[in-house]
């Protein structure tokens, strides 16, 4: 089926990214940080359209903005409010098309709320959904067939942004895909199993752009890789380590605990500025991490392994997920015990959360565990699911014990003289969040 307009030559559009995240724990951060996603989907427009974009976090919709075209980009907790934006565009007789995670894994039901959905990287996919809307000839439905080529990767469109509103940190892809391939991510099934490297060169001219910021000491010069896995392929991360050294930057990463175990790799990320590393613990249990696809966690090595990073001055921000088959109610002491014994910088906890387009919420489907898709509690910190070794109840007040436990002043004074990491860093880090939870519990 087409649908067919008559549009004018020279197109005004409009990308949305939605609010809804601030629901999400650590979602209104101490850091105000811009998403990469649109940005990027904005480098490949056509040039003789005008773009805007708007983050509603930062400012709000104008339902009656003179707009030929709406881009609107969804994450599964921010699905009800994209689709409410899109309902109201659609009733001012505005054409919308909507794309990412959400949209990849449930096509049908964003059909319902949108005139065309993007399947996939939607690098690909983009620049034909804007000449076949100029042309009156837009389809329902665009898929991106394979994998983007990275080596063919644009630059964010940051100017349609004012990055001044946000926090001063630069946001740079540099790999995608991951191997690992655990049930609950949806990292595999949107960017695949391949692990892909964007050139160096490519990466360097970003980063080379990078400009000097002196009014906040701590986020001086501060990038963010967004790669899931930074240290996948060594031979890449060798050669962007070795290109960071030219430059006076200091950076955050994600990263496989593997790390810990490639001390050359280390000492160019000490050498380059590298404050902290998220790594994924995921659970201290090993039948648990076997669960879930994630045997490269081996926990009788955890502590070694901060340790390490710490002595080449490296913070770790360790997430843990709890709600696997394999957790009772004991393993909330047990982890809270574990964490105020460790010196990790900085703890992240989740509920496990089942996405859609994972193993995991296929799983859980088929076993008829899924409670709703309110698309808003799946936002890791409410549960969704009907676990199978304690109640939703218990996984619920467990959670939030477990924080109140590892975000108290007691506990992230001791983890952090521990650690003694980049002070400057995660000290406010930990407020922040702190900070974040302490809002969340008066607003449930």
């Amino acid at each position: 089926m087409q649908v067919s307009w008559i549009v004018p030559m020279s197109l005004k559009i409009l990308l949305i990214s939605p609010i809804g995240l601030k629901k999400i724990l650590g979602a209104e951060f101490f850091f105000k940080l811009p998403f990469l996603g649109l940005p990027t989907i904005a480098a490949y427009t056509p040039p003789d359209c005008e773009v805007k974009m708007v983050d509603e976090r930062i400012s709000s919709v104008d339902f009656d903005e003179d707009v030929d075209l709406v881009g609107i980009t969804v994450m599964t907790p921010l699905a009800t409010r994209a689709y409410e934006i899109a309902d109201a565009f659609k009733r001012r007789g505005k054409t919308v098309v909507m794309g990412g995670m959400h949209v990849s894994a449930l096509p049908d039901e964003a059909l319902q709320h949108c005139d065309a959905v993007s399947i996939g990287e939607g690098e690909q996919v983009w620049p034909q959904m804007v000449e076949d809307f100029k042309r009156g000839e837009l389809k329902q439905i665009y898929r991106a067939e394979k994998l983007f080529d990275l080596s063919a990767a644009q630059p964010p469109r940051w100017d349609i942004i004012d990055k001044g509103l946000y926090s001063p940190v630069d946001f740079i892809e540099t790999t995608r895909g991951c191997p690992i391939n655990c049930n609950f991510c949806a990292v595999t099934q949107f960017y695949g199993a391949k692990y892909r490297t964007k050139p160096v060169n490519l990466v360097e001219q970003m980063v080379a752009q990078v400009k000097p910021v002196d009014k906040v000491l701590a986020l001086k010069n501060l990038i963010f890789f967004v790669d899931d896995n930074i240290i996948a392929n060594r031979k890449h991360c060798m050669e962007l380590l070795n290109m960071l050294k030219t430059y006076n930057i200091q950076w955050l990463g994600q990263a496989s605990i593997s790390v810990a175990k490639d001390e050359e790799m280390l000492k160019l990320m000490s050498e380059t500025r590298c404050l902290g590393l998220l790594i994924g613990m995921e659970s201290h249990y090993e039948d648990t991490l076997a669960e879930c696809g994630k045997r490269i966690n081996k926990p009788a090595e955890y502590e070694r392994a901060v340790a390490t990073l710490h002595r080449y001055g490296i913070g770790v921000k360790a997430t843990f997920m709890i709600g696997f088959d394999n957790d009772d109610p004991s393993v909330f002491p047990k982890m809270a015990r574990f964490i105020r014994k460790s010196s990790f910088d900085s703890v992240y906890f989740s509920i496990l959360t089942p996405y859609p387009g994972t193993r995991f919420y296929q799983k859980l489907e088929e076993e008829g565990r899924l409670l709703h898709n309110d698309w808003e509690k799946y936002d890791t910190a409410h549960v969704v699911f009907r676990p199978k070794k304690m109640t939703v109840e218990q996984l619920e007040q467990g959670f939030i014990w477990l924080y109140k436990k590892t975000l108290s002043l007691g506990s992230i004074v001791l983890r952090l003289a521990r650690a003694r990491t980049n002070p400057q860093f995660f000290l406010p880090d930990n407020l922040a969040f702190r900070s974040c939870l302490l809002k969340m519990l008066r607003e449930r």
